[in-house]
């Protein structure tokens, strides 16, 4: 089983996510690229929250396909455009992943743009498994 932590030999982490996952040896690794705020039919969700959870029902898709849950996920990076969207993705994580007992460690970068000017997040996870 994956171990989700912060060590208190360093600092405590800056927001709700721990530094680290130790993944045990002869784990099954999935790398899922970026996933974009774009449901089944190919229809872009309206405004942040949307896309977050259309670019997580996408994660969740490509996870259930390799026989995986989400307490396989190791690591998380996420792209947002605009400063301004943070408390919209900040909400709609809080809608996904209320109750987890375990807070992911996630690196959050706000870029220029992606390749559409439309889309607002995109989202990286790797999962490992025994």
């Amino acid at each position: 089983m994956n171990k989700i932590w912060s060590p208190d030999n360093i600092a405590p982490p800056a927001a709700r996510y721990h530094h680290c996952a130790h993944v045990p040896g002869n784990s099954r690794w999935l790398h899922i690229a970026g996933q974009l705020g774009i449901d089944l039919d190919g229809q872009l969700g309206e405004g942040i929250e949307q896309q977050v959870l259309y670019a997580w029902q996408n994660i969740e898709g490509l996870l259930q396909a390799n026989q995986m849950l989400r307490e396989d996920i190791v690591s998380v990076r996420v792209y947002l455009t605009d400063r301004e969207d943070l408390g919209g993705y900040r909400a709609a994580m809080q809608q996904l992943f209320n109750g987890h007992s375990q807070v992911l460690p996630v690196t959050l970068l706000f870029v220029a743009g992606l390749f559409s000017e439309d889309w607002k997040v995109e989202i990286e996870v790797q999962a490992a498994k025994l």
